[in-house]
């Protein structure tokens, strides 16, 4: 019965570090998007190609 408590707790912490590591990423996507969407608001007309009339 020791020997499985032992495992379930190394089980919870190594759940626990991955989770932190997850929520990280998350955070770092978000703000990539904020900075995609900053950006999104200055950026120049491109011109058309193609026929003219």
């Amino acid at each position: 019965m020791l020997l499985n408590t032992t495992e379930i707790r190394l089980d919870i912490a190594e759940m626990q570090k991955k989770l932190e590591n997850n929520s990280k990423n998350i955070e770092l996507i978000f703000s990539y998007l904020d900075e995609f969407s900053d950006k999104g608001d200055t950026i120049k007309p491109r011109n058309t190609i193609g026929y003219k009339n």
